[in-house]
C-alpha cells in the first residue's frame, strides 16, 4: 500500500475546502471563526482510501493573510491538489501557491477545476487548454487537469482515480538518519495528555521511542500514535501523524517545534543554504538584509549573510548564511521559502546545505566547495571537500549530518579513501600522501643543506607540513615514518635514518671528534667540562651535538649548577658495575657513598644516579638509593 500526503492549495474561495469535504466527508473547517467567516484559517485535515493506497489530505488557507500557514501545509506534502474557479480562473494566491510549491520542491500533482457545473460542456476543452498554456513552464505543466463539482458530484470519482495514481508515483521524502516530524497543532486530551500532529518525514515512529523537542531539547517518550483516527504501533514516514508524547505539556511545545530522536538533528541559530530568487522580484537581496524564513512549520525572521559576491538579483542565485535570533532545527536538503518583512511579499527559496554552520566571515575559506559538494550530495565529494578545507581531516559528525547518514555508513562508504584517526575524525588518505612526501622531502633538503647537522628542528619541519595538513595529521605521519624506521627523532629533531652526518665530515673534524670521545671515556664519572672539550675550535660545539645525537655520548643534566654534563657510555656502564658490586641489591646507599666508591665529585654523582634512577637501574627510597634486581 502507498502512502502520499497532498496539500491543497488555490486562491481563496475557490472551493478547496468543499472540495476536500465532498472527497472525504471530513470538514476541514474545524474552527469556529472559520465556520462563521466560511474562510479556512488553519489547515485543515483529511485523507481518503484509493485501491492501491491512501492519500492523507491537508487544507491550506486561501488567503493572502495566511501565506504563513499555507507554507507549513506545503512543507509536509509530496505533491499538491491545485484547485481553480472555473468561473473565475486563476488568480493571484494561485500563482503565489503555485510558486510557493515550487519553491519547495513539489514536481507532482493535480489541477482540479472546480464549480464546473457552471461551465457548458464546450467550454471544457477551452479552459484546459488555457490551463495548459498558463502552467507550460511550472512543474505542473504534464498534471492531469480535472473538471468537478461538489454541487453536482460530477467529476469527483474520477479525480479520486487521479489522486490514487498520484500517490502512487509520488516520490519519496529524502532519507534521513531518524523520524522527524515537523510540528504543526498542539492540543491535550483529557486523560491522555498532549498530542502534537504533522507530516512524518525520514524514518518510522513507534511506540515508545525516546525523542527529543526540538529546539528547547526537552526529552519526551512516545505515548501512543494514531494516524487516520486509528491506533498503530508505528507509522511509517510520508504519512500525517497524531503523537501522544509523555514528559511535556502542551505549554512546552509550539507549533514549528520539531520532534525526532535524541541527538539526532541539534538546534543551531545559522544555517547555510543556496538561495534562489524568483524572477519577477522588486530589488535584490543584499548582505545583512531582514527576511522571513518559512521552514517546516515555522516562520521565523533571519538576517542574510552573502557568503560569496555582491547582492544575489531577481532571478539569480547565490551561498547565503542565515542567522536567527533563536535557536531553530533543521536538516541538509531541506527547503525554505524566502518572504520580505516589509512589504510582505514572496521573494525566492532556499534549500539548506549546512543545518549548523560555523559562523561565516566574507571570506568563505573552503566553506563554498563544501556547500557546492553538499548539493550534489555525494559522500565522496562532501568528505573530500571537507579534507580540503580542514587539513586532511573530515569530522565525522559533520559527515553524517551533511550526507543525511549514521556515522557507520559514513566510515563504510569512504573506506577506499579515508581511514580512521580517532572516533571524530578521518584521515584522507590522499593528503596523507601528500604530507609525508612534503615531510620526507623537508629532510632531504634540510640534510642536502647542512648534512654535518644530525637533524632538523621539529618545529621548523612541521611548519613546513601544516601548510598541506592539519597538526593532528602531520603527527600521525611522524608516528608512521618512525614505525617504518624511515625517520628518527631525537632531543627535539628530525632526521632521515638514511642520514649520516659524520660521514660528511672533513678528515679534520672527524679526527677532533674521535679525540673529544677519547677524553670522554677516559674521564669516567669525572669527565672534562664542555668548555675544555671544545676548546678554542669554531665546529666543537657541533661536533658535540653530532656525537650526542650519534648515541656515542650522553648528555645529563645537572639542574642545581644549570650545566648539561657529558658522559661516555661506557664510562656510565662502568659506574654501574661498580655500585653494583659495592652495594650488592638489597644493600642500600647513599649519594655521599656511591661518590665515594666512583672517586668522582658531588657534581658528576647527581645527574649520573638521576640518569640510572630514570633508566629503573637505581630505584630510590628517601635519601636511600639500592640497585635494581636486573
Amino acid at each position: 500500500m502507498t502512502h502520499c500526503t497532498i496539500a491543497v492549495i488555490g486562491h481563496v474561495d475557490h472551493g478547496k475546502t468543499a472540495l476536500v469535504r465532498a472527497l472525504t466527508g471530513v470538514e476541514t473547517d474545524r474552527l469556529k471563526e472559520e465556520q462563521q467567516r466560511g474562510l479556512s484559517i488553519a489547515l485543515g485535515f483529511a485523507w481518503c482510501d484509493g485501491p492501491s493506497g491512501g492519500v492523507d489530505i491537508i487544507d491550506t488557507p486561501g488567503h493572502e493573510d495566511f501565506i504563513r500557514t499555507m507554507a507549513a501545509g506545503v512543507a509536509g506534502a509530496r505533491a499538491v491538489l491545485l484547485v481553480v474557479s472555473a468561473v473565475d480562473g486563476f488568480e493571484r494566491q494561485t500563482f503565489e501557491h503555485l510558486q510557493i510549491a515550487t519553491l519547495l520542491g513539489i514536481d507532482a500533482g493535480i489541477v482540479a477545476v472546480t464549480k464546473s457545473d457552471l461551465l457548458v460542456a464546450d467550454d471544457h476543452a477551452k479552459t484546459a487548454a488555457a490551463i495548459k498554456e498558463t502552467l507550460a513552464e511550472t512543474p505542473l505543466c504534464s498534471a492531469p487537469v480535472v473538471f468537478c463539482s461538489t454541487r453536482t458530484g460530477a467529476g469527483l470519482d474520477t479525480l479520486r482515480g487521479a489522486l490514487d495514481a498520484l500517490a502512487q508515483r509520488c516520490t519519496a521524502a529524502s532519507a534521513l538518519p531518524g523520524f522527524y516530524l515537523p510540528i504543526d497543532r498542539v492540543f491535550t486530551v483529557r486523560g491522555i495528555g498532549a498530542v502534537v500532529t504533522g507530516t512524518l518525514t525520514g524514518g518510522a515512529l513507534r511506540t515508545g521511542d525516546s525523542a527529543v523537542v526540538q529546539p528547547s531539547d526537552r526529552a519526551v517518550t512516545i505515548r501512543g500514535l494514531q494516524a487516520r483516527g486509528a491506533e498503530l504501533g508505528v507509522i511509517e514516514p510520508g504519512r500525517r501523524a497524531a503523537v501522544n508524547i509523555r514528559g511535556a505539556a502542551m505549554e512546552d511545545i509550539r507549533v514549528g517545534d520539531i520532534l525526532c530522536p535524541p541527538g539526532l538533528f541539534p538546534s543551531s541559530r545559522r544555517l547555510d543554504a543556496k538561495v534562489s530568487l524568483t524572477p519577477d522580484g522588486a530589488r535584490p537581496l543584499k548582505h545583512l538584509d531582514e527576511v522571513r524564513v518559512l521552514l517546516g512549520t515555522r516562520a521565523i525572521a533571519a538576517t542574510a549573510r552573502l557568503i560569496e559576491g555582491g547582492p544575489i538579483a531577481p532571478g539569480g542565485w547565490g551561498w547565503v548564511q542565515f542567522r536567527f535570533e533563536r535557536d531553530i532545527v533543521a536538516h541538509a536538503g531541506q527547503r525554505a521559502v524566502l518572504r520580505r518583512l516589509s512589504p510582505s511579499e514572496t521573494i525566492g527559496g532556499a534549500i539548506v546545505l549546512d543545518p549548523t554552520p560555523s559562523a561565516s566571515g566574507r571570506r568563505n575559506n573552503g566553506r563554498i566547495d563544501v556547500l557546492r559538494a553538499v548539493e550534489s550530495g555525494d559522500t565522496l565529494r562532501i568528505a573530500f571537500a571537507l579534507a580540503a578545507r580542514d587539513g586532511g581531516l573530515s569530522a565525522i559528525a559533520e559527515l553524517a549530518r551533511l550526507t543525511h547518514q549514521p556515522p557507520d555508513i559514513v566510515r563504510a562508504r569512504l573506506a577506499a579513501d579515508f581511514e580512521t584517526l580517532d572516533d571524530q575524525h578521518l584521515v584522507s588518505r590522499r593528503t596523507l600522501e601528500e604530507a609525508t612526501r612534503i615531510y620526507l622531502a623537508a629532510l632531504r633538503d634540510a640534510h642536502r643543506v647542512a648534512p654535518t647537522k644530525p637533524g632538523k628542528p621539529l618545529a621548523s619541519i612541521r611548519r613546513v607540513v601544516v601548510r598541506a595538513a592539519a597538526p593532528a595529521l602531520v603527527e600521525l605521519v611522524e608516528r608512521r615514518l618512525v614505525r617504518t624506521g624511515e625517520i628518527i627523532l631525537a632531543s627535539g629533531h628530525a632526521a632521515l635514518a638514511t642520514h649520516d652526518p659524520i660521514a660528511a665530515l672533513s678528515g679534520d673534524a672527524r679526527a677532533r671528534l674521535e679525540h673529544i670521545e677519547v677524553l670522554l671515556h677516559d674521564g669516567a664519572a669525572a669527565p672534562p667540562d664542555l668548555d675544555a672539550l671544545i676548546g678554542s675550535s669554531s665546529d666543537g660545539a657541533d661536533l658535540m651535538e653530532l656525537l650526542v645525537a650519534a648515541g656515542r655520548v650522553v648528555a645529563l643534566k645537572n639542574f642545581a649548577l644549570r650545566k648539561t654534563l657529558l658522559f661516555h657510555p661506557a664510562a656510565l656502564d662502568a659506574a654501574l658495575k661498580t655500585l653494583t658490586a659495592a652495594f650488592p641489591s638489597p644493600t642500600t646507599f647513599k649519594t655521599g657513598e656511591a661518590r665515594e666508591a666512583l672517586a668522582t665529585s658531588r657534581k658528576f654523582i647527581v645527574p649520573i644516579l638521576e640518569f640510572f634512577d630514570a633508566r629503573g637501574w637505581t630505584i630510590r627510597e628517601g635519601d636511600l638509593r639500592r640497585i635494581a634486581r636486573r
